[in-house]
């Protein structure tokens, strides 16, 4: 599992790097003395697990939590406090170590988000693909060859490169089945594929041969998920 550790004091963050340096399932790729630079590093490198210090100068521990987009890594929080345990929990941490973190200890909470990361694989990996019915057949369609999905009345197509599938249904309904990693509801009446997107102009998405509009509604959510600059 890929992680990062994010400590202003660099003796805490020395100490937490050597205890993930024991564990073979962690694969530490970065470090921050600074929790604003990790969440800038975080919009364009996804890791499994962050390991997050709570008083830090500028963005706090709990700020930084709040300032992550979701679905977000899992968090295991080091602190030489324990007054901020209950607001932790409310905001869904993994786990709370106080410092000094003993090995033991460290193992247990890494041994939490392991059991976790492999469950979101197997329910993810069951999950790849789609039953339809078309006609007096049931398709399997896989949702990585899923380009857009349109909504028309009561019904709704998912467009692939080679064809396209009608099911009477609710956008709402099929947007639950779609990963938002890979998939963002641009209008009432679009779900596309993030990677796809070739430009955007006046609010209108250039998207294969289609342009696409941004609806009201959807502009701010839509623009926080692409990092407009």
């Amino acid at each position: 599992m890929k992680c990062i550790i994010i400590d202003d004091n660099e003796i805490a963050l020395m100490a937490t790097k050597q205890c993930a340096s024991k564990v073979d399932s962690l694969n530490i790729v970065a470090t921050f003395n600074d929790a604003i630079q990790a969440l800038s590093y975080i919009t364009s490198n996804p890791v499994d697990i962050i390991f997050l210090d709570i008083e830090m100068p500028e963005l706090n521990g709990m700020e930084f939590i709040r300032a992550l987009q979701q679905p977000r890594p899992q968090i295991i929080l080091t602190t030489s406090h324990t007054e901020f345990a209950l607001e932790a929990f409310e905001e869904n941490v993994l786990d709370y170590l106080v410092k000094p973190i003993t090995l033991p200890r460290f193992i247990n909470a890494v041994n939490k988000a392991k059991i976790i990361s492999e469950k979101h694989k197997i329910d993810h990996s069951d999950n790849e693909t789609l039953f339809i019915k078309k006609g007096n057949l049931i398709i399997r369609v896989n949702k990585s060859d899923v380009l857009w999905i349109e909504g028309l009345g009561d019904y709704v197509t998912l467009n692939t490169e080679k064809e396209k599938f009608v099911v009477h249904s609710t956008m709402h309904a099929i947007e639950q089945k779609f990963s938002s990693k890979e998939f963002m509801r641009v209008h009432r009446s679009f779900i596309i594929r993030i990677d796809k997107i070739n430009n955007i102009e006046d609010n209108c998405i250039s998207y294969f041969d289609k342009f696409i509009p941004i609806g009201k509604t959807y502009k701010e959510s839509v623009y926080k998920r692409l990092n407009l600059l």
